[in-house]
């Protein structure tokens, strides 16, 4: 029997724990080393970036630090860089230029990671200083950034397949049925176990129909809450059936599964057209952000300005 993964939102093929620790442990690894490496940019030019913006140019690190040296330059090639390379993302959605593999999911987590990382590196470049038409590039930005976080998560509420297709509530229903029958086939211990664990969970995750808001609050904290309702309904499953650990992730997992499908069936519609605003808010920042950073690339370029000698 096959027992597909919840991860608040997208049903997707189930890895094995060797296999989710690696992923984790090497997303884990690629964020811990480049948050430390900007925290160590910053605190090495900390000296420079706490002067007044008047005394600036009297200090040691100017001809390095300011947006035009040799560092801030660098910062700026490498945050700018990052955020034309996020692009990439969106002709992978829109386009087949890019074949169909890797998944469109592992596109949208390194579009995640250009999108953080990115505008690091150019608050950096900006040694915290910005003015003038540069200004409203950046603040476009960091609302592109900001609201990304949100776009991300309502982009998870609704339920995909392992291609990343949107499901229609047909298939969810379809999902849920299926992982119901498949326990029935295992017989009627794993059957009440089950029953037992979505009655539970729907208790934790669910509690009604109270409203989207409410209900996607609760499917925020779904991912936080999920280990220690694992260990707190395990004695009691084991009551109801002998079962080994591993039986009781399979059951867990599926009746996660079973619970957060049935919530996100009830707010489907709304976060659909969530998502579907949130394009729309999100599009035009981002489209300002490009357009005046080319704007302020391209005069850079032409007035010599910023250019390493």
């Amino acid at each position: 029997m096959q027992i597909v993964s919840v991860n608040t939102g997208a049903i997707k093929e189930n890895l094995s724990p060797v296999e989710k620790k690696g992923h984790r442990a090497i997303t884990i690894f690629i964020y811990t080393v480049s948050l430390a490496t900007i925290l160590l940019l910053f605190f090495n030019g900390y000296s420079y970036y706490s002067t007044p913006l008047a005394e600036r140019p009297h200090h040691p690190d100017y001809r390095e630090l300011r947006p035009a040296g040799e560092l801030g330059l660098l910062y700026g090639i490498t945050g700018a860089s990052m955020m034309v390379i996020m692009l990439v993302y969106t002709i992978r959605k829109r386009t087949r230029v890019l074949g169909q593999k890797p998944r469109l999911r592992s596109y949208l987590n390194f579009h995640i990671y250009l999108g953080i990382m990115g505008p690091l590196f150019v608050t950096l470049h900006t040694s915290f200083k910005v003015q003038g038409l540069v200004a409203v590039s950046y603040w476009s930005m960091m609302a592109v950034a900001l609201s990304g976080f949100f776009g991300r998560f309502l982009y998870q509420q609704i339920p995909r397949n392992i291609n990343d297709q949107e499901l229609t509530l047909k298939q969810i229903e379809e999902s849920i049925e299926q992982t119901t029958m498949d326990m029935k086939e295992r017989g009627k211990f794993f059957e009440d176990a089950l029953k037992f664990l979505i009655s539970q969970l729907d208790k934790v995750y669910s509690k009604g129909n109270r409203g989207t808001f409410r209900s996607i609050c609760r499917l925020m904290i779904l991912n936080l809450v999920q280990p220690i309702t694992r260990r707190r309904f395990r004695k009691k499953v084991r009551r109801i059936v002998p079962i080994t650990g591993t039986q009781y992730n399979e059951l867990f997992n599926a009746a996660c599964r079973q619970s957060v499908l049935r919530l996100q069936v009830l707010i489907l519609s709304d976060v659909q057209r969530m998502f579907h605003h949130w394009h729309v808010i999100h599009k035009p920042f981002a489209i300002i952000m490009y357009i005046i950073m080319a704007v302020h690339i391209g005069v850079a370029i032409w007035t010599g300005y910023g250019w390493i000698n």
